[in-house]
């Protein structure tokens, strides 16, 4: 039981404490919800410079079928204004921008028998530098999902490979390439 001396304390604690637990709840709820921001400019201040995102795009492709060092890819869209249209082992950018690169590989067995138990890499390559490697997964024969997210130039060359060469799975939802433009 306290002491007669201690009930003021104990009053000032529990406001000193209420008080300290009202000040960090506003300070989360205002770290947790974004400002508002002015674009109105103030006499020898610069405002930086605004970048109106446009809407992302998307463009699918899938593997044609052979063994293959380098995997060929062909667009699903008709229409696409971020790649080249060319033999389709090299992918070449038409935009300037931020890029999502999806991609999955799956081996399938070839005319000869099926597939070795070798290992695999696959190796995607930007103007002939390594980016991303995956390792094939023998029970699977998948590489899995493997992203990344590049800024990327126009004229960039992408080139997915297959170390030693096999047969790919062309199925989409096996083996395909997915490439997302932000902006």
């Amino acid at each position: 039981m306290p002491q007669r001396s201690q009930h003021p304390l104990i009053y000032v604690l529990l406001i000193w404490t209420s008080i300290v637990t009202i000040i960090l709840f506003v300070f989360i709820t205002l770290f947790f919800i974004p400002g508002q921001s002015s674009n109105s400019s103030t006499v020898g201040h610069t405002s930086p410079l605004h970048i109106t995102p446009s809407s992302p795009e998307i463009l699918n492709l899938k593997a044609s079928e052979g063994r293959q060092s380098t995997i060929k890819w062909t667009t699903m869209q008709s229409d696409s204004s971020l790649i080249l249209k060319g033999s389709g082992e090299t992918i070449k950018f038409l935009k300037d921008g931020n890029y999502i690169l999806n991609f999955q590989v799956t081996l399938s067995p070839c005319d000869e028998g099926p597939v070795s138990n070798t290992a695999h890499s696959v190796t995607l390559k930007l103007d002939g530098k390594d980016k991303l490697v995956g390792w094939i997964n023998t029970n699977s024969n998948s590489t899995g999902l493997l992203s990344r997210i590049l800024r990327l130039a126009a004229g960039t060359v992408l080139v997915i490979s297959i170390d030693p060469a096999a047969c790919v799975n062309t199925t989409v939802s096996m083996t395909h390439l997915d490439i997302i433009w932000l902006y």
